[in-house]
Order: C-alpha cells, then sequence, then structure tokens
C-alpha cells in the first residue's frame, strides 16, 4: 500500500501534472480511492478526501517549519508509547536479523529461527495474559475472497496465506513498479506478533534477503521456485501496516486479464475485507432497442448509474458543471519575484477570466464555458484586486513536500492556497463561493508569478486537488468551507504562443492567450487528458482542447459534463437517411452501437458522428480541421464499479494513456474513426469502412455514406452491415 503507486484504471483515476500539450493532471479517484501522489506522472481521475493523510506540517498560520519537525517527533513519540514493551523486543530482534542477513545471505535461516523464537516468546507472554484461548478468530476477515484467490492463481500461480484482520486492502493485479509486475495486498491494525505469526507461515519459502527502505522500514523478502514475496510492518499514518508484494517471474506477465479487470476493494484501508467485489459494466450483449422510422431517441437522463460527471466517485464534492458555480482567482506574486517588476497587472487576468472576446486572442474563459456550454454553464468568476504575497519565498515553497503512501509529493501550492484562504476569510466571506452548498469552494485559481518550467511542479500549469490536512486527516476549514479543486498557473502563459520555427514561447505580452487556463478548468469539471501521456499512440492526434489544441470541446465531453442530455441512436432493419445539424449550434449528434443499454447512458461504447464546423469555438485562425465536414468518435465510456463502506460508487475505466504505462488502459476512452480514405474528416461522398471493430472485435453495426452538406445540415445515409459480427 505505501510503496504502490495505484493504478488509474483500478480507481479511475485520475490523473496528475502534465503540460498543456505535453504534460497534464489526472482526474481525483473518489470515496474509498488512492491515487498517484506524483503531480508530474498522468493517469485516471479521484477526490482523495476520504484518505488519511499526515500533513507535513500544521498550518502555515499557526507554526514555523520547525513546529512542523515538532509536532511530527510528538506523533512518532505517542506511537512509541502505543507499541508494548513486547513490540520492541522483536523489533530490536528484528534489526539484528537485518544486519546479520546482509552480512551474508546464508546465515539468513539462523537468523529466521532467531526471530521465530523471540516471537513465540511473545506469543506466550500474550497468551498467558489472557484467561483461555478465544473460540472464533477475533478478526473479522481471516481469508481472501474469491475474486482476490482468482487473481493469485492467474498471476502468482498460488493463493499466498491470509494476514487475519480487520481491515484490509487488495490492489489486485499492479504493473510496472519497483517490484515488477504483479500483487499488492496490506492490513492495518495488526500486531507485530500478527506478523511474525504470519512471516511463520511462509516455512516453505527461503529468506533470501531483508533491506530498509527510504522511509526507514524494514522489507523482508521471501523466495519459492519463481515467486517473490516482499513483506514490511511498519507505523504509518497513525495505524500500523502489514504491506506484502509478491510477483511470479513466469505469470506476472504484464497482460491482464479481461475477466479479472476489477474485483478488488480498491486498497483503501477503510474498506476492510473487500467481500463485495467490483465490476466493469459494459452494453456488450444487450441488443439494440426498438425505435421508429429506423431511429431511437436517447435521454442520457434515464441512466440508473452515472447521469453525468458529477455522478461519479472521484468527482464527488466537484466543481458543479452547469449553472452558476463560483471560480474564486487569485493572483499571487512572492517576495523574490514580484508582479511589478516582471509587468505583470491585475487587469490582464480579468481580461482572460471574464473579458470580452475582443481583448484576448480566442475567448475568455467564461464566454468559451458559456458557449461551449450552449448556456448551461455561466461561471461566476472573481478575481481578487490585489497580489496575494505568502509568507516565505517561491523557493522555500518549491521545497516543500509530504509524504503520500510512500512517495514524496510536492506541496508547496498548497501551503501557499492555506495561507491566501486563511488570510481572505479574516476580509470576506469564502462560503459564497460554495455555491451549491457541499462544504467546498466549488473552484479556485491561482494565477503566479514564477516563470515558467515544465521540470517542476511548482512551474507549470496543472489542476490538482487538496490533500492537505490536519493531523487528523481533515480539511482545513475557511468560513465553513475547504478548498479541493485548484488551478496552479503562472501568469506567462497568457502570453503563450507559436514562433515562426514551431516552438512555444512566452515573450509576446501584447497578448492575452486563455488557452491554458481553459484547458486546466476542463480538468476542473472533470474531463481527462485526451492525449497518450505514455506518448506511444495519438488516439485524439491533437485534435481537442483536452488535447493540445484550441477549439470546442467534443461530443462524449459535453455527454459528460451533463450539457448534452439527448441524441438518436441508429437502429433501422436496412437502411435510413438522416441529417445531422451544425453541432456548434445544438450539440446535434448521431450514434452508432453495436449493443445499447439506456442504463449506462453515455457510459458505455458506441461511435458519435457530429458535423464539424470551421465556426464559434472552431472559427478563425482556431478549430481543429481545415474542411467542414462530418467527424467520428469512438468513445469506451465502460463504468467500473466500486464499494467502498457500504456505499458504491462509479468511475469511467478508460482513459487514452497508452497499456504501456502503469495508468495506461488497454483500450482507448475515445478516439477518431477516419474515412475509407483516412481522412478525419468526411467529406460528401466519404464512407465509413464495414470493417470497423469495437473493442470487443464487433464490425460495426451500421455503415454510412455522406450524402451532401449544406451550411446547416449534413444528410448521411446509414445502411446495415451485413458483415457485422457480434462476439
Amino acid at each position: 500500500m505505501k510503496k504502490l503507486l495505484c493504478l488509474l484504471s483500478a480507481l479511475c483515476a485520475t490523473f496528475f501534472l502534465s503540460s498543456c500539450f505535453l504534460l497534464e493532471s489526472v482526474t481525483p479517484l473518489g470515496p474509498g480511492a488512492s491515487s498517484s501522489s506524483e503531480k508530474s506522472s498522468s493517469s485516471s481521475q479521484s477526490v482523495a478526501s476520504e484518505e488519511t493523510k499526515e500533513s507535513v506540517s500544521e498550518s502555515l498560520e499557526q507554526s514555523s517549519i520547525e513546529e512542523a519537525s515538532s509536532e511530527e517527533s510528538s506523533i512518532e513519540e505517542s506511537s512509541s508509547e502505543e507499541s508494548s514493551s513486547e513490540e520492541s523486543s522483536i523489533e530490536e530482534s528484528s534489526s539484528e536479523e537485518s544486519s546479520s542477513e546482509e552480512s551474508s545471505i546464508e546465515e539468513s535461516s539462523s537468523e529466521e529461527s532467531s526471530i521465530e523464537e523471540s516471537s513465540s516468546e511473545e506469543s506466550s507472554s500474550e497468551n498467558s495474559s489472557t484467561s483461555e484461548e478465544p473460540e472464533e478468530s477475533p478478526y473479522e476477515f481471516t481469508d481472501f475472497t474469491e475474486w482476490e484467490k482468482k487473481v493469485f492463481l492467474r498471476y502468482v500461480g498460488e493463493v499466498l496465506p491470509f494476514p487475519a484482520t480487520n481491515d484490509y486492502g487488495f490492489e489486485g493485479y499492479y504493473e510496472e513498479t519497483d517490484y515488477e509486475n504483479g500483487i499488492n495486498f496490506y492490513t492495518n491494525g495488526n500486531t507485530k506478533a500478527d506478523f511474525n505469526a504470519y512471516r511463520r507461515q511462509f516455512s516453505s519459502y527461503t529468506l533470501t534477503k531483508t533491506y530498509t527502505d527510504d522511509s526507514g522500514d524494514t522489507w523482508y523478502c521471501y523466495e519459492k521456485d519463481d515467486i517473490v514475496v516482499d513483506m514490511s510492518y511498519y507505523y504509518y499514518n497513525e495505524k500500523y501496516w502489514i504491506d506484502v508484494y509478491v510477483f511470479s517471474y513466469s505469470l506476472s506477465d504484464g497482460v491482464v486479464d479481461e475477466d479479472l479487470l476489477g474485483g478488488g476493494n480498491g486498497g483503501n484501508e477503510d474498506i476492510g475485507g473487500g467481500d463485495e467485489n467490483s465490476d466493469l459494466l459494459t452494453n456488450e450483449g444487450k441488443g439494440l432497442p426498438e425505435g421508429k422510422d429506423g431511429v431511437y431517441k436517447i435521454d442520457f437522463t434515464k441512466a440508473t448509474y452515472v447521469k453525468d460527471v458529477t455522478d461519479q466517485g472521484y468527482y464527488l464534492d466537484g466543481c458543479p458543471t452547469t449553472g452558476s458555480p463560483a471560480v474564486l482567482v487569485i493572483p499571487v506574486e512572492f517576495s523574490d519575484i514580484r508582479a511589478s517588476s516582471k509587468g505583470y497587472t491585475i487587469d490582464k487576468i480579468k481580461s482572460a477570466f471574464y473579458g470580452e472576446n475582443s481583448e484576448t486572442t480566442y475567448y475568455s474563459l467564461r464566454n468559451y464555458y458559456y458557449t461551449a456550454s450552449y448556456g448551461a454553464l455561466d461561471l461566476d468568476i472573481t478575481v481578487l484586486d490585489y497580489w496575494f504575497m505568502p509568507k516565505m519565498s517561491s523557493v522555500y515553497y518549491e521545497r516543500q513536500t509530504m509524504d503520500y503512501y510512500g512517495s514524496d509529493i510536492f506541496i508547496g501550492d498548497q501551503m501557499v492556497m492555506d495561507e491566501a484562504l486563511a488570510k481572505l476569510s479574516l476580509s470576506m466571506d469564502l462560503s459564497k463561493y460554495d455555491s451549491d452548498g457541499n462544504g467546498f469552494i466549488d473552484s479556485i485559481v491561482f494565477v503566479t508569478t514564477l516563470n515558467i518550467n515544465s521540470q517542476k511542479d511548482f512551474t507549470w500549469a496543472y489542476r490538482y486537488w487538496n490533500l492537505y490536512t490536519d493531523n487528523e486527516g481533515y480539511y482545513y476549514e475557511y468560513d465553513g468551507v475547504s478548498a479541493n479543486d485548484y488551478v496552479w498557473a503562472p501568469y506567462l502563459f497568457m502570453h503563450e504562443e507559436i514562433d515562426k520555427y514551431g516552438n512555444t514561447v512566452y515573450t509576446n505580452t501584447s497578448i492575452i492567450n486563455p488557452y491554458t487556463y481553459i484547458h486546466e478548468f476542463g480538468h476542473v469539471l472533470g474531463a481527462d487528458d485526451y492525449y497518450d501521456t505514455a506518448y506511444v499512440n495519438p488516439p485524439m492526434n491533437g485534435y481537442d482542447i483536452m488535447d493540445g489544441m484550441i477549439g470546442d470541446h467534443n461530443a462524449y465531453t459535453k455527454f459528460n459534463y451533463g450539457w448534452l442530455t439527448s441524441s438518436r441512436l441508429v437502429v433501422a432493419e436496412d437502411t435510413v437517411t438522416l441529417t445531422l445539424e451544425d453541432f456548434s449550434q445544438n450539440g446535434d449528434t448521431i450514434i452508432i452501437a453495436n449493443n445499447w443499454d439506456e442504463s449506462l447512458g453515455a457510459y458505455q461504447e458506441y461511435y458519435v458522428l457530429v458535423y464539424y464546423k470551421n465556426t464559434g469555438l472552431n472559427g478563425g485562425d482556431y478549430g481543429y480541421f481545415a474542411n467542414n465536414g462530418v467527424v467520428v468518435y469512438h468513445v469506451n465510456a465502460s463504468l467500473y464499479k466500486e464499494v467502498s463502506d457500504g456505499e458504491t460508487y462509479y468511475d469511467v475505466y478508460n482513459n487514452n494513456t497508452d497499456a504501456s504505462s502503469q495508468y495506461g488502459t488497454e483500450n482507448n476512452l475515445l478516439e477518431f474513426v477516419r474515412s475509407t480514405s483516412g481522412a478525419f474528416v468526411y467529406l460528401a461522398g466519404a464512407t465509413i469502412s464495414a470493417e470497423t471493430t469495437d473493442d470487443q472485435g464487433n464490425k460495426i453495426a451500421y455503415t454510412f455514406t455522406v450524402d451532401s452538406l449544406t451550411s446547416t445540415t449534413a444528410t448521411i445515409t446509414f445502411k446495415k452491415n451485413n458483415a457485422s459480427t457480434e462476439k
């Protein structure tokens, strides 16, 4: 648990910091979810509010770094007092074992015996203090679930012993970690005696080595045939953990079996047991509904699992995607990088966020989202009239990190956020920025005076979610509300442009380019990056605002945001001719699917057609394609079900990152389907191949030909594909 960066696919995840064109932040995971802690890597989509995280410091307005160190020492002393003298004895024994084994592996068996004798003495001591042995196990969970056993057999070849416990997490199959490919599971609340008793269950294995990690915790490595098991017992986040990693050289091959996807309890320390397994929900085998005149009218609001992104587990407590959510923009200057010395002005920030389009190179952020949503989202943006200055220099915050499940993550930005909100709460009512009354400020954007450097988190642009909590794991509150979603971006991104050599530069101070802020706010609303962050395949070829170009959001994103709630599904027995209106005008779409499940709404596999035109958000020097015409997206937004603490959550499983990445998925969330001529845009006379195949291996249910294009509509004839197959 502590040393594993959880798969985004298992918990949606999402993602982390990358460039507007190259790197980006992932979306947060929901309750009962874990996430990678590095902003500089990508993933999927989780709100980390239910994770208990140990803060590196108390609130900045109350303490200095020295006080934070003192607080950590106090916590360590407290944990030490809670540990029994018997556990201390065992730890000394373990230390002696580690020293001996590192000097000579051959002596490991002798050390193992010593450990077992010490553990036996401890066990005897505990038994002597109890009048009688309990008739039943004192622990709630005494075995793995059937699904977890299947995962063991597939990827390890045998089921490992179970460490009886009241609380455990099973990560399932993970990839590309320091431990090769394999399985991770862990418990919390167990004693050191439990750990030593668990180690004794590996008597058929050979203890090959021990080692100490960067956190000072001792790990024991056992091997048998081609199976390797690493385990440790440590104190972390005010709890004691047994943490186990296992892999097989022959079976942990990096190939994920589709029938074993999901199923674990997600690795959340508060879940316990994982008796209720996770599932991947698909429309496979559902067939098509009956319609009228070859068309079935889809109403996404009839979906029973997820109607839009605000229903997804990772997005709980996120910014509303419709209505008038509040956006608080805080300009930040540092004592060593003053705005006045750079010529930066508040007025330009206001222009970028809610000014007239004529004041920018494109649309202001507010106008962009009002137009893209067809008026469904009208952001209520407040830009402070002054520059907030943190207490310390930029260099100080750039160096601040915290331990997040075994990895040091940068947290200087969140320390600045805490300072800013604490100060603002003294002069303004921050609760008014919680438009939906969920206890979280809808969204915060920090525009900083920092110079741009893509190699450092602090000096780049990203959307992230708040991890900065007190030592009890609670968010700090200001006027009764807390911070959650936020965007962090240097002011210089407003001056971004491509020079004549094709290089991205930030030197043209005469322009106000809001692209980066628009892109990052797309993440605030719940969209992934649509480029491949593994840099292997380009599913969208750069042609999307959430990829690398400026233009309108695509149809799936608008379904996901809840801006479009209906469509038309082709269900003709033979042929049908339909008209498709300009997508920029009203969001008109047509869907082709091999199967359709109304209960899944927009979150299943299908093809969606739009009539793309170089108008509106795609007009002028912007947009994605040179020609007007029909564009086809293949969507696989299948949902992933997770049960946590008795609550059920659903998230989108796939993302656009290649499966070669730790956070990638085998199938893409969103990709273009080109015409038979290889073009992205279907002009009059263009057709789609009858051999077009979905992720289940089924050929597309209907082919089509674009009959004609006018200034307002495209006319398309659909024909049932006789070559269509369904597996």
